[in-house]
């Protein structure tokens, strides 16, 4: 019943207000599959974000972009919104916030065999390092500008990379690195190597950002709606399972 419930609901709100919708660009970085899946508009970010608006009339028009180059292209005014806008503070002029659509946990991997230890930022330098774009902008203690290391905005590559030995550690959201292994399992023909992950921060809270302070209050009340009717969890535990590739936890946070 709860699921007949939410469905006509949802359908019911579309077909109401479909004379009033107002359809909103927003810009995604690309390969951050589960959470954004460029080829056919879906993972479970982007389906928060879509559904969401949908409930208040608005229609979601996804563009793409490497994830370095989000803020660029949404404070280039080329967009109406953007998934993710990462800043030192939330008071910039014509910027609106709106409420959490997920997290992400962004850690460490690294090969089981090569038996790495992680216990401070220091112990970092001893090895070679993969990310994300920007992840400096995330993590300045553990990422110091004096500090060097190789980004990638293809995020099979860390998988590869990891796997032939070829980067020490990688620093990758635990939900992206597990969709990529199961992707490079399937492609190798070598059997895929124990790794571990090493816990080092609490999820991080994404929050989209819109150039319009009406759209802003739209999604935050499509969302709450999205919530309390129990599709945002569904959507959560259907696209984001559970890290199965991972022989060894050790948590830095405890």
């Amino acid at each position: 019943m709860p699921y007949f419930k939410y469905i006509v609901h949802f359908f019911f709100i579309l077909t109401s207000l479909n004379a009033y919708s107002e359809k909103v660009v927003m810009v995604f970085g690309q390969s951050l599959a589960p959470y954004i899946i460029e080829e056919n508009n879906s993972g479970v970010e982007l389906l928060i974000i879509k559904e969401a608006l949908a409930l208040e009339g608005h229609e979601l028009v996804p563009v793409y972009t490497q994830l370095g180059r989000v803020k660029f292209i949404f404070n280039q005014g080329k967009v109406d919104a953007a998934h993710r806008y990462i800043t030192a503070t939330k008071k910039e002029k014509d910027i609106f916030y709106g409420d959490t659509t997920i997290e992400y946990h962004d850690v460490f991997f690294t090969l089981e065999e090569k038996d790495i230890t992680i216990r401070s930022p220091s112990d970092l330098n001893e090895y070679t390092l993969l990310s994300f774009q920007d992840a400096k902008k995330h993590y300045p203690r553990w990422l110091p500008e004096s500090y060097k290391h190789s980004q990638t905005s293809v995020q099979l590559n860390q998988v590869r990379l990891l796997q032939l030995g070829l980067v020490d550690i990688v620093l990758s959201d635990k939900n992206i690195f597990d969709y990529h292994t199961n992707l490079y399992r399937q492609s190798s023909r070598e059997a895929l190597k124990n790794m571990r992950m090493h816990v080092f921060t609490s999820p991080y809270k994404y929050h989209p950002v819109f150039k319009s302070r009406k759209i802003a209050v739209a999604f935050n009340r499509g969302l709450k709606e999205l919530k309390e009717m129990g599709r945002h969890s569904e959507l959560i535990s259907k696209k984001l399972r559970a890290n199965i590739f991972m022989t060894n936890q050790i948590d830095l946070t405890l």
